[in-house]
């Protein structure tokens, strides 16, 4: 026994340093992402995340004392292969080796393999580590564990591929590029299949043309997670979430506000998906159609030529999500995101620092900026610097809080990150950013529901019964005489489907390629019930209740 516990430190030891090539805090950083004890959910995310580490090193302890000769070898050679592959991918700089975003990569790219030549000395490094690794497992299995396994045991290599695959299917900020690669290649091979249409490039046809210049030389989307519309005092929240936003409504004409407007879904990867690509919900049929063949902003922004930007807060690094794809990225001339070695709360700020840099260092190049921040991310606690926590009581505890009897600190909790989020934002955005030849769209992806239903305890995502919050956003913006250039009707509703034909405007392009997209923010909507709905997973639904 002593020998297989011995034979199981040593495994965690290896796959623990040959993970962290590239970056020697990687498995540390994981663990501390995940094990945070202030977010409501952290011990347990962080327990779930180590158990299943801990149970891919006993795949391996599995493997290597197996009694079957052929069976250990073909293994080793498995993973051998599986070494060569990720190495290289870490040589390359990318700290969480093999993913599935170089999985599809690979799979466009499998006619340009001669390319992989120019990378001959990271091949080789490659090959000559895989080896190493491949004889130190080789040395454990013939002087420390000596014990052999019965040949049946080999099906209890199933257990930790059954429950990795669940639990990284199931919590969001679990990859698989997180675990040793001769259990994350097949899984990731899996998973592409499993969540992926048939990728194909979007067409904008070589007919659309704008027919004149970019009215502004900066045009700069702001899309921010979770917040509700509602929950902002400049909308008319009794609490004062947004005191600088108030103040400069009232006293500069710098802002326009929209108001409160509905988003396109109650779900982020839908709602980032449809508004890249201005999706306007129609039938069910159509939707399903259209949402992998409409072409995205950035294609109308690089035809008008502007320079892209995607700035990307909340996924990983170097990571895609919300249904961008490789093809996608060929329009996105410059793609931003964070590791976890920076705290959730200062991802937005850090990143908003490099937007501001572009709008004084542009010279004579336009630029079209998207901006996904990390925002007012569920759990709110893990969201927000707690020195500005001017609503109390709070949620204080790591775990529970999304009930009834604590409604009031965690909407006190979800107010702060507002405040944060919004508000402090806002106000350093508008200090940093050069507004002479900028404008800035800001909304949400979605809204909140915080126990506004009985035993509704989802905050979003909800298709069965859906509270009005979900569905609602804020909608600013900012530039140069924002009052005039972008005026709002009080007697009339608006949506934020009409961001996309507005920033075609400000593109160029005429009428006709516009119209079919919708009315720009130029035009409100007569009622409420002209502004339609997608939510969650849903297509056919398009109402909330």
């Amino acid at each position: 026994m002593r020998r297989v516990i011995l034979s199981f430190m040593l495994l965690l030891l290896l796959f623990g340093v040959i993970q962290s090539l590239a970056h020697p805090q990687f498995l540390i950083e994981e663990l501390h992402y995940h094990y945070e004890l202030f977010d409501l959910r952290g011990l347990a995310k962080g327990t779930i995340f180590l158990f299943s580490y801990l149970l891919a090193t006993l795949f391996f302890l599995i493997v290597i004392a197996i009694k079957s000769k052929p069976i250990f070898y073909m293994a080793l050679f498995l993973l051998f292969l599986s070494l060569v592959i990720d190495f290289f991918v870490q040589f390359l700089g990318v700290s969480h080796g093999f993913s599935i975003s170089e999985y599809r990569l690979a799979l466009n790219e499998t006619s340009n393999y001669q390319f992989l030549f120019a990378y001959a000395t990271n091949i080789g490094k490659s090959i000559l580590l895989s080896l190493i690794v491949v004889w130190i497992l080789y040395i454990i299995r013939k002087k420390v564990l000596k014990i052999r396994f019965s040949n049946w045991t080999i099906v209890l290599l199933f257990i930790p591929l059954v429950f990795i695959s669940m639990v990284t299917h199931r919590v969001d900020t679990f990859k698989l590029s997180s675990y040793p690669s001769l259990i994350k290649i097949p899984l990731i091979a899996v998973e592409n299949n499993r969540i992926s249409a048939p990728l194909r490039r979007r067409v904008l046809s070589k007919d659309i043309t704008p027919i004149d210049e970019g009215r502004f030389k900066n045009i700069i989307w702001i899309i921010d997670e979770s917040v509700t519309g509602t929950y902002l005092s400049i909308n008319g929240y009794p609490k004062d979430t947004t005191p600088y936003l108030t103040k400069l409504d009232k006293n500069s004409s710098i802002i326009s506000n929209f108001g409160v407007v509905n988003s396109i879904s109650n779900c982020s990867g839908k709602s980032n998906l449809f508004l890249r690509i201005g999706m306007v919900p129609k039938s069910k049929q159509h939707i399903k159609e259209e949402m992998f063949k409409l072409p995205t902003i950035f294609q109308y922004a690089k035809r008008a030529g502007y320079t892209t930007w995607l700035f990307d807060s909340q996924t990983q690094k170097d990571h895609l999500q919300d249904y961008l794809t490789l093809y996608d990225k060929e329009s996105i001339d410059n793609f931003k995101t964070l590791g976890t070695d920076v705290p959730r709360y200062k991802k937005d700020s850090t990143l908003l620092d490099r937007v501001a840099q572009i709008t004084h260092k542009s010279g004579s190049r336009k630029n079209f900026i998207v901006v996904v921040k990390y925002g007012s991310h569920f759990p709110y606690f893990t969201s927000y610097n707690h020195k500005y926590s001017p609503f109390q009581p709070t949620v204080e505890v790591a775990y529970g809080g999304m009930d009834m009897e604590h409604k009031e600190q965690m909407v006190n909790t979800y107010l702060n990150s507002i405040y944060s989020s919004v508000d402090l934002y806002l106000k350093e955005m508008v200090k940093k950013v050069n507004f002479e030849n900028s404008v800035v769209f800001y909304t949400s992806d979605h809204g909140q529901n915080i126990l506004e239903t009985k035993n509704l305890t989802r905050t979003h995502c909800n298709t069965e019964i859906v509270v009005k919050n979900e569905v609602s956003v804020p909608l600013f913006v900012f530039t140069k005489d924002a009052k005039k250039r972008f005026p709002v009707d009080r007697d009339k509703f608006y949506s934020q489907i009409q961001i996309f034909p507005t920033i075609l405007s400000l593109f160029g392009y005429n009428k006709s390629i516009i119209e079919p997209y919708g009315d720009t923010l130029y035009r409100g909507f007569n009622s409420s019930e002209d502004r339609e709905y997608i939510l969650s997973s849903s297509l056919d639904k398009k109402i909330y209740k």
